[in-house]
C-alpha cells in the first residue's frame, strides 16, 4: 500500500514538473514566434519583373540531380521549356535504374552520369562543367511557373551591387483542399518556410531548400560538400557561404515558387523529418541548432507531461488541454502568415488539430532517429 502511494506521488510530482517545464518552454516559444513573424513581415517582395530586359545569352544553368525520377522529370523539363528567358539545362543521373537518363535525352536535355555516389557528388561534377555566371538547383519532382527563371534573374540583377552569392526560393506543397492529411503537411511545411525566409532576410540563418536555389557559379563552395552524408547539399553550401562572409538573399516573389507533392503516410513523413534533423549537428548555424533544441524541449516536455498525467491521478488532464490551447494561440500568427503568404488551403480544424499532429510528427521523427532507420533515395544515412 505504501509502495503504491509512493509511486503515485512520484508520478504526480514528475507530471507537475514536466508541466512546469512545458509552460516555461512555451514562454520561450512565444518570444521566438513573435520574432520570426516580425522578421517575415519585414521581408520585401520582388519588384515588377515584367519590366526586365530579357538577356540574349543564358544567365543560369539549371542543374537537376536525379535518382529514379523517370516519372517526375518530364513534367519539370516541360516547365523549364516554357520559361520566358533562355536557360542552360543539365541533368545528372545518380545511378538510376528506371531509365531517367533516357527520359532526359529524349527531351533533348544534356544528361551525364554521376561518377560518384549521392547528390553532393553529382553537384560537384555538375559545377565543374557550368559556364554560365549562375547555377540553379531544382529537385526533379518540383513544378515551376513560366516566369520562375525571369523572377530569379530579376533577383540576381537586384543583388548585383552586393556580395550576394546565393538566392533562395520558396518550396510549397501542393495540398488537395479536401485532404486534411495534405493540408497539415502544407501548413507545417509553410510554417517552416516562413521561419527560414524571415531568418534569411534578417541575415540570421544560413538555411534553405536545395529544391529551389540559385548560386553564383564562381564562388559556389563545391569543396564544402561532404559526400559522406547522402543528403544536406543545401545546408553545407549555405553554411560555407555564410562563414565566408558573403550574403544570402531570398526571392519572395510567388512566381519564383517551386511546388512539390506531399508524402503519402506518417512513416514517410517521419523518415523525411528524421533525415532533416540528422543534419543539424554539423550542417547548421547557431540559430538553427537553437530552434531545433527549443522545438525538442517543447514537444518532449509535452510528451512527458502527458504520460505523467495519464499515469497519475494527482494531475488533472485539464492542464494538458490548457497547454494545447496556449500552443494553438501561440502558433496562430505564424500559421496565418504562412497560409496567406504561400496561399495554403487551410480550415479552422487544421489550426485546432495542428498542435497534436505536429507533436506526433516530432515524436515519430525522434523514434526514427533512435532506431537509426533513416533512408533517402534507397540509401541508409
Amino acid at each position: 500500500m505504501n509502495i503504491e502511494f509512493g509511486l503515485g506521488s512520484w508520478l504526480g510530482a514528475f507530471a507537475w514538473a514536466m508541466l512546469g517545464l512545458h509552460f516555461l518552454c512555451l514562454g520561450w516559444y512565444t518570444l521566438s514566434i513573435w520574432s520570426w513573424n516580425r522578421r517575415l513581415a519585414d521581408s520585401v517582395a520582388a519588384g515588377d519583373i515584367t519590366k526586365m530586359n530579357s538577356p540574349v545569352a543564358p544567365l543560369i544553368t539549371v542543374v537537376i540531380p536525379c535518382r529514379n525520377e523517370a516519372e517526375s522529370l518530364p513534367l519539370l523539363l516541360k516547365d523549364l521549356g516554357q520559361q520566358t528567358v533562355p536557360l542552360e539545362l543539365l541533368v545528372i543521373d545518380d545511378r538510376s535504374t528506371d531509365g531517367t537518363k533516357n527520359v532526359a535525352e529524349a527531351a533533348g536535355v544534356r544528361c551525364i552520369k554521376n561518377k560518384g555516389e549521392g547528390k553532393k557528388a553529382a553537384l560537384r561534377q555538375a559545377h565543374s562543367q557550368i559556364e554560365t555566371p549562375w547555377m540553379a538547383t531544382l529537385d526533379a519532382d518540383v513544378r515551376i511557373g513560366k516566369n520562375w527563371a525571369m523572377s530569379m534573374e530579376h533577383s540576381i540583377n537586384q543583388s548585383a551591387s552586393s556580395a550576394v552569392e546565393a538566392i533562395l526560393g520558396t518550396v510549397r506543397l501542393n495540398a488537395t483542399p479536401e485532404s486534411a492529411w495534405e493540408r497539415f503537411q502544407a501548413l507545417e511545411y509553410g510554417c517552416l518556410m516562413a521561419w527560414i525566409e524571415g531568418g534569411v532576410c534578417a541575415e540570421k540563418l544560413a538555411m534553405g531548400s536545395g529544391a529551389n536555389s540559385v548560386y553564383r557559379t564562381s564562388t559556389y563552395p563545391a569543396e564544402s560538400l561532404n559526400e559522406a552524408q547522402a543528403s544536406g547539399d543545401d545546408a553545407y553550401a549555405l553554411l560555407a557561404i555564410k562563414k565566408h562572409g558573403s550574403h544570402i538573399a531570398w526571392n519572395s516573389d510567388p512566381q519564383a515558387f517551386a511546388t512539390t507533392q506531399p508524402v503519402q503516410n506518417w512513416t514517410d513523413l517521419w523518415n523525411q523529418r528524421a533525415r532533416w534533423a540528422s543534419k543539424t549537428n554539423d550542417q547548421a548555424d547557431g540559430e538553427t541548432k537553437c530552434v531545433g533544441r527549443l522545438i525538442a524541449a517543447v514537444e518532449l516536455s509535452f510528451l512527458l507531461a502527458l504520460l505523467g498525467t495519464i499515469s497519475s491521478s494527482d494531475v488533472a488532464f485539464l492542464w494538458i488541454l490548457v497547454a494545447v490551447i496556449l500552443k494553438t494561440l501561440i502558433n496562430q500568427p505564424l500559421i496565418s502568415s504562412a497560409a496567406q503568404r504561400y496561399k495554403l488551403p487551410i480550415k479552422p480544424s487544421d489550426v485546432l488539430c495542428f498542435p497534436w499532429r505536429y507533436a506526433a510528427l516530432v515524436w515519430g521523427a525522434w523514434w526514427q532517429l533512435l532506431r537509426g532507420n533513416v533512408k533517402w533515395k534507397g540509401r541508409q544515412l
